[in-house]
């Protein structure tokens, strides 16, 4: 078995690599594990649930890691305070569980409900619309009261 020892700022400098690397690719990362969950749908229907739950977790995952990642850069800059930085990212993951919340919330009722009236194709379409409007909805007011919250 070989060890390898690393430092602690070569440590932190190859774990902010990475990060960086996901962030920099986030599109990519995204439209891929999209296509491989709608690819299930076809070609492995009895996984496609188990997939769309690893797949979920991993990117509540990474939105968590990247949030803390951005106010940890700032702090670690001395562009602010211990504080603040815990006040923003509590903030921001607040946010982020609104958004998450609320585009699940209608993406499946939408969902379900024109699925079963239209087709499950158009429920699938439908489920999307309204995840990424509820989406949308939610963080743009909820960037507003932070906002002024400030």
């Amino acid at each position: 078995m070989v060890c390898i020892h690393i430092g602690a700022g070569q440590s932190r400098r190859t774990i902010n690599k990475v990060i960086n690397i996901f962030i920099k690719s986030w599109r990519t990362i995204s439209l891929i594990l999209l296509l491989i969950l709608l690819a299930s749908l076809f070609l492995f229907p009895s996984y496609s649930r188990s997939l769309s739950i690893t797949l979920l977790s991993l990117s509540i995952g990474m939105a968590i890691i990247f949030t803390v990642h951005r106010h940890w850069v700032v702090y670690q800059a001395g562009e602010t305070t211990r504080g603040q930085m815990v006040r923003d990212t509590t903030l921001d993951l607040i946010g982020l569980a609104l958004t998450m919340g609320a585009a699940i919330f209608v993406g499946r009722l939408a969902g379900g409900y024109f699925g079963v009236l239209a087709g499950f194709w158009i429920g699938i379409l439908a489920g999307f619309a309204g995840g990424f409007f509820a989406a949308w909805v939610v963080r743009s007011v909820w960037g507003r009261l932070v906002r002024v919250g400030v």
